[in-house]
């Protein structure tokens, strides 16, 4: 068709040229008998010549490899289709290298957040008016300012924590407040006349000051506020302890009769309350840090050092005594006993803690962070700046320098929010990516070498070789496909390894799935066998196999490609509703299919949209750009296409 249309060209321009040569000499020589037709002639000699280089150029043979190429990069959706499957290819296994993962981690304190970013986006007013005091929550955190401001900021979660109620608003609007403390889901101040105010989580009364304990705090004022798990603290000014709230297991709020009127500082963190006593001794209230008490140095107990500030996390704890030495002791797991402090450079001056990290400030306004890294909390900013103090909790930092500007480091938002384990859903979407990308791409491996195979052989063979293994896949492609690979599944022993069961799940995938492209290999194959090449192959006494693999393979590949590809996008698909119905990868490995399995709640798909509309959309997103590229690739490859 092509040079049809070009030989329709060159006639064309050709009898152009001669009207234009007639009608030229007509209107300049009126038909003058001296003039010389064969100068002319001559004269329109280059002209022509030009345009038949101009078709030749035109005629220029171009590899079929260049061609598809081209025939391919006309096809915008295909473009499209390359371009989204490229970037997500990018982003799962660029995103690997960078980011740290661990299957087993959970954290419950973080569960079900929604995605958001700013956790550590301070007020800059907060800097100018210097920071009293920062208390740190899950998502979010409060200070209160030199000039008795107060200042929220973060995510809200569940309970509008960020929010400050209206009415408390209006109360302490020509108040000063004084103290701060957040807990994980609520906030607890206090002003400069003593009064109490809470909002944010309310399950246990944690917000509001208890009712048995309220006379004694009226009568002997705030000193300090703390907060954990769902329950509160107060140390009055007489060094009494209160607590209130979530206690009921922990019995947190049954005090020791032997301390009260001696507890002069404490630290509250998750179910676990410790005091520092008059005489420089310190006491673990409670029944939940049992290790921690446990494991707590005999001097630190008996007062033989004099302790001025503590520090705990769940199972760990640290204590600064009154002459610069740190003590820290726990289990080697949470990385923050004294085997693994860094190297101070000066006496410690400060330390906190967090969830799973401790961070420390020197006499040289030195800042140090150790413990295990999740969210970036023990990743100090490299700076020359010298600090005066120091603040933080869970897994945020905030150290203020002498100038009074605020250095943070640590959780600053889950992308794309958390699950109902706590564990970060960006993460698992990029780890979940791989696997689930591993699995189709080796089962689509499976079925093109044993498609390939026993197309070749059935399409070349022919007769009662070429009907057994039609009849052979004929009876494969009629098993019912989900039904017999979940009973398959089903049937795994129930202790099998996490390793053992994802690749007989690609086996799996293989076996039932190579049906396609054999009848599409054996077509090809009967019509390539009868071609005159093959023919001259058999004359020149070319082995069968050579014949197969040398000349008709290559004949038959691209296709067999474009199958492949779309293939890739089908077991994509099934790998997805395997695991969503529990028969593929297990928890706690995540592929994108079990991350959908939340969707079976009706409470998360209200509530908690993002654990499931964003694996399905990373799933949807995948299929339809493999999909658009195998349609650009059987359009490219089509010999029909090169016409367009």
């Amino acid at each position: 068709m092509n040079r049809l249309k070009r030989a329709f060209k060159s006639f064309f321009l050709l009898i152009k040229d001669n009207f234009s040569f007639g009608v030229k000499a007509d209107i300049e020589g009126g038909m003058d008998p001296k003039a010389n037709p064969k100068s002319d002639i001559d004269n329109k000699i280059p002209n022509q010549e030009s345009n038949e280089n101009e078709l030749l150029k035109e005629e220029a043979i171009t590899s079929p490899a260049k061609t598809a190429v081209k025939n391919y990069f006309r096809n915008p959706l295909g473009v499209v289709g390359l371009v989204v499957f490229l970037i997500l290819l990018s982003v799962i296994f660029i995103g690997s290298r960078l980011l740290n993962f661990n299957a087993n981690y959970t954290q419950g304190a973080m569960k079900n957040i929604g995605p958001g970013a700013g956790y550590m986006d301070f007020n800059k007013n907060l800097e100018k008016e210097g920071v009293k005091e920062i208390s740190t929550g899950i998502t979010f955190s409060a200070a209160v300012s030199e000039e008795g401001k107060l200042y929220v900021w973060g995510k809200s979660i569940s309970d509008k924590v960020r929010e400050i109620p209206d009415e408390i608003k209006e109360k302490i609007k020509d108040k000063k407040v004084e103290h701060v403390a957040a807990g994980d889901r609520h906030i607890i101040i206090s002003t400069e006349d003593g009064e109490f105010y809470g909002w944010g989580n309310s399950a246990f009364g944690q917000d509001k000051i208890d009712l048995k304990n309220k006379s004694l705090i009226e009568k002997e004022g705030i000193k300090k506020l703390g907060a954990g798990v769902q329950y509160s603290v107060v140390l009055t000014n007489e060094n009494n302890l209160v607590i209130w709230g979530s206690t009921l297991n922990t019995r947190l709020n049954v005090i020791p009769e032997d301390i009260k009127g001696k507890v002069v500082d404490f630290d509250a963190k998750g179910t676990n309350v410790m005091a520092i006593l008059k005489d420089g001794s310190i006491r673990l209230l409670g029944v939940a840090g049992a290790e921690i008490d446990r494991n707590m140095p005999k001097e630190l107990k008996d007062g033989s050092v004099k302790v001025k500030k503590v520090a705990i996390t769940q199972k760990s704890a640290a204590a600064l005594t009154e002459d610069g030495k740190l003590y820290t002791w726990g289990p080697k797991r949470d990385k923050l006993s004294e085997e693994f402090l860094p190297e101070f450079k000066a006496p410690i001056k400060d330390v906190i803690a967090g969830e799973t990290h401790m961070s420390a400030l020197d006499e040289n306004g030195n800042i140090y962070s150790w413990g295990v890294d999740n969210y970036g909390e023990t990743k100090i900013p490299e700076t020359d700046q010298k600090f005066e103090k120091i603040f933080g909790s869970y897994f945020n930092n905030y150290a203020v320098d002498k100038e009074g500007k605020i250095t943070t480091w640590g959780l600053n938002g889950f992308r794309f929010g958390t699950d109902d384990q706590g564990r970060d859903l960006f993460t698992r979407l990029i780890y979940g990516g791989q696997m689930t990308m591993f699995i189709s791409f080796v089962s689509v491996l499976i079925q093109v070498v044993i498609g390939i195979i026993i197309g070749m052989i059935s399409g070349y063979a022919g007769g009662r070789v070429d009907n057994v293994l039609m009849r052979f896949t004929e009876i494969i492609s009629s098993f019912p496909f989900y039904p017999l690979i979940i009973t398959l599944s089903a049937l795994l022993p129930v202790n099998i390894s996490q390793n053992t069961r994802i690749m007989l799940i690609m086996v799996l995938l293989g076996i039932l799935g190579w049906t396609s492209i054999a009848r599409l290999v054996r077509g090809q194959i009967l019509a390539e066998r009868e071609k005159d090449y093959i023919m001259a192959a058999r004359a020149l006494g070319v082995t069968n196999s050579s014949i197969l693999v040398k000349h008709i393979l290559p004949n038959v590949l691209s296709l067999v490609i474009v199958q492949a590809t779309l293939g890739f996008a089908s077991n994509l698909l099934v790998e997805a509703g395997l695991s969503f119905l529990g028969f593929g990868v297990q928890e706690p490995q995540p592929s994108w299919g079990n991350m959908m399995t939340a969707a079976q709640s009706t409470d998360v798909i209200k509530e908690y949209w993002w654990r499931w509309i964003i694996p399905a959309l990373a799933v949807f997103s995948s299929a339809l750009s493999v999909n658009l590229i195998g349609d650009a690739l059987r359009d490219a490859i089509d010999p029909r296409a090169n016409e367009r």
